[in-house]
């Protein structure tokens, strides 16, 4: 009732915005779900009615088989099956996302409740390197790679997600900045240590921030295709697995079962993404302290 009340108060003006921005909304949320749509309706039909029928047509005989053919069928020249490619992307995301979570929490709050001589140099420099390109340092970044002897090895993942700079920096940073100190204080009179104080007082208050940057994080790491392909080609994830899948056999693609092989590496992401979209949206707030 009270929606309704305050869209009867608008003028004639802010009513027509309000229907043109409605409008737009809604193109655009059909501009991101039609293609999701499409790849499922495709996935649904046969091998021969996709390429010669209506791409657009609704499937003759709705074939659910597609998807358990995918398991089957969607294989790497080098042996690795699709249940193996699931396998490498579980545990690609779970140790990327950990350790880039926990390092940037662990430097945002180093540089953010600590006084030393070289953290604004520091700062500076982590700023200063987002908004260098990565394309133009990928040939010494992989030979780089290849001298550590870690190419093509799971300590890749390991190594390269040490770094504690980037977007989960900033977040971190400003997240225990707004903390205040007098928790710690507390703890030190308690006869409690800097660990104490970081990992039972600080990360527990950060934990609506480092839950919504896990949550980012873990998609991106699914959905993340290039350092399979580059570094790890030993390791094909489904992100990457599908692509050289269907890079390599183009002109032998059933592409019904590939488009089913596509729809099953989407569903962890929209599930995670149904569950916890009001997290990731919500503002965060810390706090605690009175008087």
């Amino acid at each position: 009732m009270k929606e309704k009340s305050i869209l009867n108060h608008r003028t004639a003006r802010e009513r027509i915005i309000f229907a043109l921005v409605l409008v737009l909304m809604i193109v655009y949320a059909l501009s991101l779900i039609t293609p999701f749509l499409w790849v499922f309706m495709s996935s649904l039909k046969d091998s021969l009615e996709y390429s010669s029928g209506n791409a657009f047509a609704l499937p003759e005989k709705w074939l659910f088989s597609n998807y358990a053919d995918a398991m089957d069928l969607l294989t790497l020249d080098d042996g690795t099956s699709f249940l193996g490619m699931i396998f490498n992307s579980v545990w690609y995301t779970a140790v990327a996302t950990g350790l880039s979570v926990f390092m940037s929490s662990v430097t945002g709050y180093c540089m953010a409740k600590y006084t030393f001589k070289a953290r604004n140099v520091i700062y500076a420099i982590a700023i200063f390197c987002m908004t260098i390109p990565i394309v133009g340092n990928m040939a010494s970044y992989y030979k780089l790679i290849y001298e550590l002897n870690i190419y093509d090895t799971p300590i890749y993942v390991v190594v390269t997600h040490l770094g504690a700079w980037g977007f989960n920096f900033l977040v971190m940073y400003a997240t225990f900045k707004n903390i205040s100190w007098s928790y710690a204080e507390a703890v030190f009179i308690d006869g409690g240590n800097h660990f104490t104080v970081f990992f039972k007082i600080m990360l527990p208050q950060a934990a609506g921030p480092i839950a919504t940057l896990c949550i980012m994080s873990a998609i991106g790491s699914w959905n993340d295709y290039m350092p399979m392909i580059l570094y790890l080609p030993s390791y094909p994830t489904l992100a990457s697995g599908l692509y050289t899948y269907q890079s390599n056999a183009i002109r032998g693609v059933n592409f019904p079962v590939y488009f089913a092989g596509v729809i099953i590496s989407l569903i962890p992401v929209i599930v995670i993404f149904a569950c916890f979209s009001d997290l990731m949206m919500k503002n965060m707030s810390v706090g605690g302290l009175k008087g």
